[in-house]
């Protein structure tokens, strides 16, 4: 009986601590004494997140910048296929992937949107590259600073792996159902917090790690820096399109214009019985008073 008071006021102690721990650790941007505490057959993503938190003892000052970049670029290029496929080798080059790819139009005139990932510490570089494809129309490039919500993020993840940890030896020392109970239902939601804090941060971590482009492509010959034929490419294909349309152009219109006087013709009808009599009275009155 005494084992198991004294088992369950310690129990309760733990849990006292671990709420004032959490709340300190939190004011203080998470840095404090000691290493990481691996919690019992963690996931293979909490794992990674683990091994990718700087040190504990890293001060506020020396913590690196955190910066999600994203950039935008619309050009106008002579060919949209040779285009696209110079920005992918481009990209790839440098470890990056085409998260986005959307051609729109026909013929002539085509458009493309692209959307393209890469290394942040390559953006520069690559727009650069990107910039020589085209003629360039219009740039933008921005950042977003989310060094104290990525601080945050790694306090909290330290906080509630250290918890899990010291549930996990309060659990290896319970004799009774009921405390047993007592710590898997407070591990749960511990984990269920980890599990959630550790996908936010790995969301975070790679937006950060890989800036963003996006890419607006218009086809057009007048893109092209020196005189090319590019412009007779296809011209009769293109010149017998034209004149279908025309002509399809043409019928529409007649054919909306026979719509329109079958519409119509209960109107003309309406007014032709009405105008006619009218007319004949109008003229009769006008020889009454030219023969007076």
């Amino acid at each position: 009986m005494r084992k198991k008071q004294l088992l369950s006021l310690f129990f309760v102690i733990f849990l006292l601590l671990a709420g004032c721990s959490a709340g300190k650790r939190t004011a203080d941007a998470g840095y404090g004494e000691g290493g990481l505490a691996a919690p019992s057959a963690p996931t293979d993503s909490r794992e990674d997140v683990q091994n990718e938190l700087p040190a504990e003892d890293d001060s506020m000052g020396g913590t690196e910048q955190k910066l999600i970049r994203t950039a935008s670029v619309v050009l106008d290029v002579e060919g949209l296929e040779e285009a696209i496929e110079a920005i992918t080798v481009t990209v790839t080059g440098v470890d990056g992937f085409l998260a986005k790819s959307n051609v729109y139009g026909a013929a002539e005139n085509r458009t493309a949107e692209l959307t393209v990932r890469l290394p942040a510490q390559h953006l520069d570089a690559v727009l650069k590259e990107i910039k020589q494809v085209g003629k360039v129309q219009r740039s933008s490039t921005g950042s977003n600073d989310v060094t104290m919500q990525y601080i945050d993020l790694e306090a909290r993840i330290r906080n509630l792996q250290r918890q899990e940890e010291r549930l996990l030896d309060v659990l290896s020392q319970a004799s009774t159902v009921e405390d047993i109970l007592r710590v898997e239902q407070e591990l749960a939601r511990i984990r269920g917090e980890l599990e959630a804090r550790t996908a936010e941060f790995r969301y975070l971590k790679d937006r950060v790690d890989y800036a963003t482009v996006d890419i607006f492509l218009h086809e057009t010959t007048t893109a092209s820096s020196t005189i090319t034929a590019t412009g007779l490419k296809g011209v009769w294909q293109r010149g017998r399109s034209g004149f279908v349309k025309s002509v399809n152009a043409m019928l529409t219109g007649l054919g909306s214009f026979f719509v329109f006087l079958l519409t119509s013709l209960p109107y003309l009808l309406l007014f032709s019985l009405i105008g006619a009599p009218m007319y004949v009275l109008v003229r009769k009155f006008r020889d009454q008073r030219g023969s007076s």
